[in-house]
């Protein structure tokens, strides 16, 4: 079936070449389809969305073969590790209460350390190939560090600051080797190493499954006796698009158990509404490489794929499933949202700020890009590059500025002026607003 669904969409190759010529031609000679797109996105974009339309009836078994392709992209200067580990039981409540009971311990969840080296890191890896770490056998450093005694390495809490990713996909595809090319990006500008999950994706492993994984991910990296031993507050949890909604399901969860706390979290173009009731689901696909209104798709049905068919139409609202049905926002970590101005989850995303700018006790601070497309930080867009650094600006200054205001009492309720908000002269105040900025200007307090 699969080699089926290739063949035809191969057919289609003649008509995907004229519309990209069609739309470069347009580009230079005519009129930019948005103003700030530049010829990488025009092609990228013209191609995404020919295959797109040419695919919407195919298989999720076809989509996770295509999808991948970006593993083929894992940039030189990368440096993985597997970072696997077993899944112990935690005593978890709620909803992941029946799932942590099932645990003996023998489970492994797939994890891969990522983070940014340099030319020469790479040169000397090619020299020396026993020290590269890149192609997977690199268990040596943790297996070294398992043989050293418990009680010396895992006493005290490590200083080092880490970020907690979970990759995009619809929960039903995609994995932490398909957003190498991201990660490596984020890792770079923020100077920290990425331990990004491999959670278990639907429709095999159902809701809560996702959740699950995530929660322990974060719980192994916290704990003193059989993992990293962080201190919670050197975790930023980051997420794009499905794994935008995971991480902020996660926070809430952690929150709604009297479980610890993260540093923050960064969310990158983040799905928290998987009944698709927003309208922008009608018609950006005219820009964006999503199509427009999935959930009426017989096949692909991320709602239905993720929680069943039977359960979808109950649980859909779920604040775990899509977190923009929350009760309250009260009482989590700073949260930093990144979006497209342009994408498919434009205004759920934008509800989502409106939302949690109106609590007393949260801060969260939304950066929307003129122009931009879901999750354009993958791709090289003319703002990527500047929505990378935006992350390593929170990362490395933003962040640890926004505890030192905690323990000095000044903080405010919202790190982020929404749209048709008045302007606010205070110390976390920005200059400009989410619907016509470039660049986010950030004033923060000294």
């Amino acid at each position: 079936m699969i080699a089926q669904e290739i063949y035809k969409t191969a057919l289609h190759i003649p008509t995907s070449l004229g519309r990209l010529t069609s739309e470069v031609f347009s580009h230079f000679f005519v009129q930019r389809k948005k103003p700030q797109w530049n010829i990488q996105q025009t092609v990228m974009m013209a191609f995404l969305q020919s295959f797109r339309d040419q695919t919407l009836t195919n298989s999720l078994e076809f989509w996770r073969v295509m999808l991948i392709a970006p593993t083929w992209l894992t940039p030189l200067t990368s440096k993985t590790q597997d970072g696997s580990f077993h899944v112990r039981r935690r005593h978890l409540h709620g909803i992941l209460r029946e799932l942590d009971q099932q645990e003996d311990g023998s489970r492994m969840l797939q994890v891969e350390w990522m983070s940014a080296g340099t030319i020469l890191d790479r040169c000397q890896s090619m020299i020396n190939p026993g020290t590269d770490t890149k192609q997977g056998d690199n268990n040596d450093i943790d297996k070294t560090r398992k043989q050293i005694s418990t009680a010396l390495v895992l006493r005290s809490r490590s200083p080092e600051k880490i970020i907690l990713y979970f990759h995009g996909g619809a929960y039903c595809a995609m994995s932490a080797q398909t957003h190498r090319t991201l990660t490596h990006k984020i890792s770079k500008s923020t100077g920290r190493r990425v331990f990004s999950v491999n959670y278990r994706l639907a429709p095999e492993h159902k809701f809560p499954c996702g959740l699950y994984d995530a929660v322990q991910a974060f719980l192994y990296l916290i704990d003193a006796d059989h993992g990293y031993c962080l201190d919670p507050k050197n975790i930023l949890i980051m997420g794009d698009s499905a794994g935008g909604g995971l991480a902020l399901a996660t926070i809430l969860y952690l929150r709604d158990h009297g479980l610890p706390q993260p540093e923050g979290a960064v969310l990158l173009s983040p799905w928290v509404d998987l009944s698709f009731s927003f309208p922008s689901w009608d018609n950006a696909s005219v820009y964006d490489y999503l199509p427009n209104n999935p959930d009426r798709l017989p096949k692909m049905n991320p709602a239905n794929l993720y929680l069943g068919t039977e359960r979808a139409p109950s649980m859909v609202r779920h604040p775990y499933v899509s977190p923009i049905f929350a009760d309250n926002f009260e009482n989590l970590p700073p949260i930093i949202i990144q979006s497209g101005g342009c994408e498919s989850l434009r205004d759920e995303i934008r509800d989502l700020v409106t939302k949690i700018a109106a609590s007393k006790t949260t801060l969260i601070h939304h950066e929307e890009y003129e122009d931009m497309v879901h999750v354009f930080q993958a791709f090289p867009f003319g703002l990527s590059s500047e929505a990378i650094a935006s992350i390593g600006f929170w990362a490395r200054y933003g962040m640890p500025m926004i505890s030192n205001s905690v323990a000095r009492g000044l903080l405010p309720n919202s790190v982020g002026r929404q749209p048709n908000q008045e302007t606010d002269d205070g110390p976390f105040a920005l200059r400009s607003t989410p619907h016509t900025m470039r660049r986010r200007l950030h004033s923060m307090p000294c």
